[in-house]
Formats: structure tokens, sequence, C-alpha cells
């Protein structure tokens, strides 16, 4: 199998999960068309998906796919012990079952599911329905993911800008939580004009009055500075040589 194909198969299936929820592992439901065209190309149906998506992956029937092949029985009986032997969904329809096409178009209503069938009026319903991936085999042989239709393209989109719009919940708190803050949104003639509440002024911003000063209590500061200043000055205690050095020269000096 080309390494394209791998490509394009997570291409389209990163569409799918990214927009419509799927994970892994992913669920492939099967009918009785795609399990008879894959028994006679003799494909290992598991192996072969498995190594086509890359990814973990569940191979599901329902009780009322099983049922109309073996009703037709004869060259389909060998179909009938294939399609048994992969996990068999709740379908809701075990004791009137109806055709494999009616089971799985109700099936996907309820979940996600890739759907494996080699029935050209499914397939058509598939396309025409969003977020539904198919998958078949090409010719028969090459197994094949179809290109996600333009409902599922359109359906993808619009959830996009659904995602971003802002809900009416939301526009109706903004504006309640504007009104508790004090802002004012009023419209004129197309323009939005926003009006603020008058608040009080702000303690921060507002300078303390200054106290007057009496004449002549700068001198006095001043004065006061200045005795401070001579009681941190420290006295330096001298050696007694020095001293007595010091009074030598003094004395011959006055002499």
């Amino acid at each position: 199998m080309k390494v394209t194909k791998h490509k394009k198969a997570r291409k389209y299936m990163s569409f799918y999960i990214n927009n419509f929820g799927f994970r892994e592992p992913l669920l492939t439901l099967i009918d009785g068309t795609f399990c008879q065209a894959a028994y006679k190309a003799r494909l290992q149906i598991e192996d072969q998906l498995k190594k086509y998506f890359q990814c973990e992956l569940k191979l599901i029937v329902t009780a009322c796919i099983i049922t109309e092949v073996d009703n037709i029985g004869g060259p389909l009986a060998a179909v009938c012990q294939l399609l048994k032997k992969f996990l068999v969904h709740r379908c809701g329809h075990e004791k009137v079952p109806i055709s494999g096409s009616a089971c799985i178009k109700s099936m996907t209503k309820t979940c996600n599911y890739i759907v494996a069938t080699q029935d050209r009026g499914l397939q058509e319903w598939v396309r025409s329905k969003p977020g539904v991936p198919l998958f078949y085999l090409h010719n028969n042989l090459v197994p094949t993911l179809v290109q996600p239709s333009e409902v599922s393209v359109r359906a993808a989109a619009s959830k996009s800008v659904a995602r971003v719009q802002v809900r009416e919940v939301d526009t109706q708190t903004l504006t309640s939580l504007k009104r508790k803050e004090g802002i004012l949104v009023e419209e004129d003639g197309g323009k939005v004009k926003i009006r603020r509440k008058k608040k009080g002024k702000n303690p921060l911003s507002c300078k303390k009055s200054k106290k007057r000063k009496e004449p002549g209590t700068e001198v006095k500061e001043a004065v006061q500075d200045h005795a401070i200043e001579k009681k941190k000055r420290k006295r330096v205690k001298l050696a007694k040589h020095v001293v007595d050095h010091l009074k030598s020269i003094k004395a011959g000096g006055d002499q």
C-alpha cells in the first residue's frame, strides 16, 4: 500500500476527529456487501484496516446485518460466519430485525461510526449526512476512505463559526458586570458611548498640607542640628608619648 494512501487517510480522519468528536478506537460498522467483497478478494479485514488507518479500531456488526445475510444463505453462508466473528452491537431491532442498510442509518444517529459498505445506495446516503466517514473497497480490492463530502465540510465550518461567536448568555453576563462596575454603555445613532460613574478623589494622589513655620524657627533648627553634629563627633585618644611630644613642642614655641 502506498504511503500517500496513509497520508490521505490520516488527513481525512483528522478532519472528523477535530470537527465531529471521533476518538480511538475508531468504530467501523461493516455490512454484508463489504464483507462479501473482502471475502472474494481474500482480504484479512481487521489486519488491512489497521494497516490502513494506522491506529486502534473496532470492527462492528449488528444483529440485523447478520440476519439479513443469513436469510439469503447459499453462497453467503461463509460470509455470515465471517460476520459473526466481529463485535455485535445492540441496535434495538433484535425482536423485529430490519434491513442492514436501515439498521446502519439508525446506528449512525446515536454514535460516531465509520460505515464500510459496497452498497451504492447506502454510500450516497452516507455522503449526504454530515460527520459520517465512508469506507469501501475500490474495484473490490483497494481499501479506500472517501474524502469528506461538501455537506460535512459546511457543517464543520458552521461549527467553528459557532464556537467563535459570543453567546447571548455571555453577553448578558458581560452587561451585568459592566453595570456593577459602573460602566454604562449607550447607543446613539449606531455609535457606542461609554459613560463611567464619577468617583471621589484618589487618596494616594492627594498631598498632605504643610504646616506653616513661625519666624525664627529655621535658625533654632540650624543651631540644634549643629549641636547634634558636635555630639556625634568621637574623641580620638592619643598615645602618652605623642601627647608628651606635642606638649614639648608647644612649650618650645612659647619661649
